[in-house]
This record gives structure tokens, C-alpha cells and sequence, in this order.
């Protein structure tokens, strides 16, 4: 059901129901309505075809009224954040296998369609730069101890290993110990060493090397799911990019293999991880648990619109994808040209919220777009042209016909139940023919942007924010919950993700001061006590969610000033705390000192 249903069926059940109590009270006049007799199926259909018209220009006219004035909040969100005015596409994780002994470099972008599905291929690319080596994972083992995790890795029969330049391995970390997984890595972990593989098995002959060498992935600019403009808080894509697809940030980076370049006569090589505590004893690891050569993938690809031919009757005009619009939706337009049957040049129409303004005095035509809830396809969007000058809205451009070129997702075609694992895994002019791929994960299904219920307030008020603020913990939970489309869509949805943050139990900041390279700097430190159990996959869970907290935070800070995190599990004590961070940078070996002052939440 579409949103405009319910005002629809309202509207015409209440003239249902008061026409037939009119007829009651009026006898001489209920033929005029219809009502010909006690028996509904004696009614007449030519009036009830008029009343279901009424309703449904009512209905219309009542969700305008209800709308909360969409022509300002949409007007500012698309000037500030105009990702917020479109779709989540779909999203997966993509694994590549090499059909070849060469190492190949797989660039972001890279495009890589899906099966037909409905006898639509749904296009993709690749978010991640991928270096694929002639390289096979053999074996994952699990000390008795719990406190060491062996990865055997073989080279591929015929590689050259003198052309391989293996200096950083990337890895997934699949299955359901993941997150389990990442917070060892990173909070437990002490030493990593390498080691040969050969016949013999011997023990690792490399030095132990240091736990810095492994390095998270995923929350660089470099690294984004979603194209964000530059003037967009970086902060919010990370949390929407949370929400979308947590897995995008179980990557995790192994530097320093240089060790490995060196070695001679040997089958493979061997990561030892020895980690400070050992993993719980239900804690298990296979093969598949591990991957290599894996990227986030999104559905986004460059696609055109059915010419729009400018009648002068109208002032605004649906923006209709080429092909089967229920397998098509507009995630954003990129240009806008038009041109006169009388000429062969284009005259381009930039964005009005572009500020690409010409000269005073000369005449310049802007195009604007507005979104609508579609009236009949569930849960999507209608997006519609107009065209504006600086002093006058609604003009019609002196051409004749307009040309547009957009960035389209595939709608709902990879939903259930089409979002499951391999089903992308079809070639194209963009990925290499040395390999072959597939998707390993099921895809997450696209999230039309929520446009009603007052979301684009809340994100509008988000523009005062400050530390003040961000110390409150009801509006943390809100801030966080604003990023999470899904949620605001279903509401079984909404109601999970409000329990889940009923996980934020306590907020505490005070000041601290330090000094970097003999200046002092103020900054302000948060506590967090957190609820372990409100996570349904464990303390790795936690510790992910609040990484993404800590560069939230980081990023607020004023100019010459930074944040510090710490948090506290309030069930077991543990407690996690964040080096310094000024905007992107670490604060690494300063001296801190903390101030008493603080403020609790």
C-alpha cells in the first residue's frame, strides 16, 4: 500500500458512510446518491465512480495540508545535504577470485552487473580499490588457549613470486564471530608474527611485528558508499553508512608484509596473531569465516531519461527513467540540456541550489527538482523538473526538448527474493577477464528517503548542534536514529532501533587540556556508559557502533580543539577509551590533563 492509500480509503469511507446516513434522513434525495435501495449492490456505480474521484482529489488535497511544508525543509536539505533527499541503494559485499598467477588492481568503481532479474541486469560498482594476489586462503586454526590465531595463506601454482609486491593484505571478516573478531584485532591484540609454509611445517622465523600494523578500514573519505557533497558533515555519512551496511566496516588492513616479498622456496606464508586474553571458549573459526579480495558493492550506475518535449501547459514535468519504470529510480540528476528543433547546439541549465548564478544583468534559466511519495508504486519516490530564473519561478526554457542524465538504482528488483548470495556475478566492460566474482553476503535491499514525519526538521535543528548538545542523551539517540532511513519507513523498524539505543544509558563530558609540540590545546572528553546486552552479537558489536560515535564526535570539534571517547560497559566493566582526536587526526603521546568540571546526563 502506497502512502496516499490511507488518506484515499479515508476519504472515501467517510463519504460512505455520511451519504448513507444522509439517505436515511432524506429519502427524497438518496437517488441522487445512489442509494437506491437498503442493498449496497443496489447502489448506482456511476455515482459511486464519482465519489471515488472526490475521494481521491481530497485525499490529495489532504496530504498536502499534512505535509509539513516540503517546499522549505527540501529546499534547504538539498542546498546543505542533498543526500538526504535521495534513495539508499542496494548493497552487498563482492568477492573476487583470480583465474590467473598474476597480482591485478581492481579500481573503485568498477562496475559489475547481477543476473537478470525479470530480464533486468542490475548494474553495481565496486567502493573499494582491490589488490588481488595470486593467493589462496588454506586454513584458519584456533590455539587450544584461545590466545593465538593462525591464517595459512598459499601462493597459486605458477605464480612468479619475484613480480608479487605484497606489502598490505586486506581482509573480510565474515561468519557470526566478526564482530567478535574486529574487537580482538584491535583491543586485545599483541603481537603479529609471520611465518613460513612448507612441507616440514616449520615455526614462524620472522620477528614478532607491531600490533599498529593492523589498521581499520572504512571510515577515510576515500572509502564512502554514497557520493556526499564536500560541504556535507562527514560524520553523517558514517552513520548512515552504519546503518546501511555495518559489514562495510569489517575490513581490516595488515601492514608491513615486506617480510613476505623476501621469502624464497616456500608454498605460502602464515599469519600468527597472539592476542593478550583469550576468546571466549565458544568462539569458533572456518575457512569461509575470513576472506580475501572482497569490496562493498552499491547499486548505482549512470543511466538517461526519457526526453521531456515542453508543451507550455504545464509547469512541471515527471522525470521518467529510460526502460520499465518499476525496475528504474532516480537517485539524482546530473545535468539538464536542452535544445529547439530549429538547432543542433545544447544550451546546459545548471541546479538553481548550485550557485552557478550568472552575471547581473545577463539572463540565466536554473532547473529545480522536487520529490514526491509516488501515488501508485509502494514505497518509492517521484521526482519532478522545474524551471526557475533569479527573479521568477515556474518559467519554461526556450527550447523545446530536455535532455537529462541521472544516477539510477534498480528500485525493489533486489529484494527478497532476489537479494541472495551469487547473484552477482555477471561480467562487464569494466571488470577485468582475469577473474571471476560473486557476491558473498545477501544484499541489503534500497530504502526510499522518508520525506514525511517531520525527519527533515529534526535534521535541520541538527545544524545547531554542539557539545552542549551532543551530551544529552535522549538527543544522541534521536541524532543517531535520524540517520537510519530504514527506520523511519517501517515501523517495526523504528520501534527495533529505539531499543537498540536504549543501549546509551549515561553521558558524561568534562574539559581536558594538552600540549602538542608546546601549545596548548582544550578539548572536551566524553564518557559513555553503554549496555552490553542491548547488542545481539556481542561486545564486537559495541566497540564497532562506538568507533563510529568516536569520529562522530571527533568531527564536531572546533578549530584548535579536540575529543577524546571513552566508554564503559555497564555489565562487565569493560571499558574502551579512544586516543585524542582533532577533526581526523590522532592526538598520539601527549600529555593530558583533565579538569574536574563536567556535566552529567
Amino acid at each position: 500500500m502506497t502512502a496516499f492509500n490511507k488518506y484515499y480509503e479515508s476519504e472515501r469511507a467517510f463519504l460512505n458512510e455520511l451519504g448513507d446516513e444522509f439517505a436515511r434522513k432524506n429519502k427524497v434525495l438518496a437517488p441522487f446518491l445512489g442509494k437506491l435501495d437498503d442493498d449496497p449492490a443496489a447502489n448506482d456505480p456511476d455515482v459511486e465512480r464519482l465519489l471515488e474521484g472526490f475521494a481521491f482529489l481530497t485525499g490529495r488535497l489532504r496530504e498536502k495540508l499534512e505535509d509539513e511544508l516540503p517546499e522549505l525543509t527540501h529546499s534547504l536539505i538539498d542546498l546543505l545535504w542533498p543526500h538526504y533527499l535521495r534513495p539508499i541503494p542496494s548493497m552487498s559485499i563482492l568477492q573476487f577470485q583470480a583465474l590467473n598467477e598474476l597480482d591485478t588492481h581492481v579500481k573503485q568503481d568498477c562496475a559489475v552487473d547481477s543476473e537478470p532479474i525479470n530480464g533486468t541486469k542490475c548494474h553495481f560498482k565496486t567502493c573499494y580499490d582491490v589488490d588481488i594476489y595470486p593467493l589462496e586462503l588454506e586454513q584458519i586454526t584456533l590455539a587450544p588457549s584461545k590466545t593465538a590465531l593462525t591464517i595459512h595463506f598459499l601462493f597459486k601454482e605458477g605464480a612468479d613470486f619475484s613480480n608479487i609486491d605484497l606489502k598490505t593484505l586486506r581482509l573480510f571478516l565474515d561468519g557470526p564471530n566478526a564482530y567478535t573478531l574486529y574487537l580482538w584485532l584491535f583491543r586485545h591484540l599483541k603481537d603479529i608474527q609471520i611465518g613460513h609454509i612448507d612441507d616440514n611445517e616449520t615455526e614462524p622465523t620472522e620477528p614478532a611485528h607491531d600490533t599498529q600494523l593492523v589498521s581499520p578500514v572504512g571510515f577515510v573519505e576515500e572509502d564512502k558508499l554514497l557520493p556526499y557533497p564536500t560541504n556535507a558533515f562527514a560524520g553523517y555519512r558514517l552513520l548512515q553508512e552504519y546503518f546501511s551496511l555495518p559489514e562495510k566496516f569489517l575490513f581490516v588492513d595488515i601492514n608491513g608484509l615486506n617480510p613476505i616479498n623476501t621469502m624464497s622456496n616456500t608454498a605460502g606464508f602464515k599469519l600468527i596473531f597472539n592476542f593478550r586474553d583469550p576468546l571466549e571458549t565458544t568462539v569458533a573459526f572456518k575457512k569461509e569465516h575470513i576472506r580475501l579480495h572482497c569490496t562493498p558493492i552499491v547499486n548505482l550506475f549512470e543511466h538517461d531519461a526519457v526526453p521531456i518535449a515542453l508543451n507550455h501547459q504545464q509547469v512541471e514535468y515527471l522525470i521518467r527513467p529510460e526502460g520499465n519504470l518499476e525496475q528504474y529510480e532516480i537517485y539524482s540528476v546530473d545535468s539538464v540540456q536542452g535544445r529547439d528543433s530549429n538547432s543542433t547546439k545544447w544550451q546546459n541549465y545548471p541546479k538553481f541550489e548550485d550557485f552557478h548564478h550568472a552575471e547581473e544583468g545577463q539572463a540565466q534559466t536554473y532547473y529545480r527538482t522536487k520529490l514526491l511519495s509516488s501515488v501508485v508504486r509502494e514505497n518509492s519516490i517521484d521526482t519532478y523538473i522545474a524551471f526557475v530564473t533569479p527573479k521568477k519561478d515556474n518559467v519554461l526554457p526556450t527550447t523545446e526538448t530536455v535532455s537529462l542524465d541521472l544516477i539510477c538504482t534498480n528500485r525493489q528488483l533486489l529484494h527478497e527474493p532476489n537479494n541472495k548470495p551469487g547473484i552477482i556475478c555477471k561480467p562487464t566492460q569494466d571488470s577485468p577477464d582475469s577473474m571471476k566474482f560473486e557476491n558473498i553476503t545477501s544484499i541489503k535491499p534500497s530504502v526510499p528517503p522518508p520525506l514525511k514525519g517531520g525527519l527533515h526538521w529534526r535534521m535541520i535543528s541538527n545544524m545547531s548542534l554542539n557539545y552542549k548538545s551532543l551530551s544529552d542523551v535522549d538527543a544522541l539517540r534521536e541524532i543517531v536514529l535520524s540517520y537510519d532511513f530504514a527506520a523511519h519507513i517501517n515501523e517495526r523498524k523504528t520501534e527495533e532501533r529505539r531499543s537498540f539505543l536504549e543501549c546509551i544509558k549515561r553521558i558524561q563530558s568534562s574539559t581536558l587540556n594538552v600540549l602538542v609540540k608546546g601549545s596548548p590545546i582544550r578539548g572536551i572528553k566524553t564518557h559513555i556508559d553503554m549496555v552490553e546486552s542491548q547488542f545481539p552479537k556481542g561486545d564486537g558489536e559495541m566497540y564497532l557502533f562506538c568507533c563510529i560515535l568516536n569520529e562522530f564526535f571527533a568531527l564536531y570539534a572546533s578549530i584548535n580543539s579536540f575529543h577524546q571517547l571513552e566508554v564503559r560497559g555497564v555489565e562487565r566493566g569493560e571499558t574502551y577509551r579512544w586516543p585524542p582526536m582533532q577533526g581526523k587526526q590522532y592526538l598520539n603521546g601527549v600529555e593530558i590533563c583533565e579538569e574536574q568540571s563536567s556535566r552529567h546526563i
